[in-house]
């Protein structure tokens, strides 16, 4: 009675340090991965924090202003609303309808 008492212990003992073991092993892993997927995160919001000052310093009104005083030399037209799409489907719909037109030449070409 005694033997089987301490065989049972020594059993249940050797199960919960094994399954100990392995639940820690599977903790440092995803621990791990955690800790490389903040870095990368970390990363990321650096960026957009530059990316973020770039675009506010370049958009900034005067230094659009510089820009366009730098650009003198070139006249800028506005654009007619022909040209403006609202969405791709229109561009591409408007794209379908060019035809163009290949010479004699380029079909020769293309058949050989």
């Amino acid at each position: 009675m005694l033997k089987s008492k301490i065989i049972i212990s020594f059993i249940i003992f050797s199960v919960f340090l094994g399954v100990t073991s392995f639940i820690k092993t599977q903790t440092r892993i995803i621990e791990k991965d955690i800790n490389k997927l903040d870095r990368k995160i970390a990363k990321i919001k650096t960026d957009l924090h530059e990316t973020q000052l770039d675009y506010f310093y370049l958009t900034s009104p005067v230094n659009l202003t510089k820009q366009i005083k730098s650009l003198d030399l070139i006249e800028y037209l506005p654009m007619d609303f022909s040209r403006i799409y609202l969405n791709f489907e229109d561009f591409t719909d408007n794209q379908r309808k060019i035809t163009i037109f290949k010479s004699d030449d380029k079909k020769k070409k293309e058949k050989r």
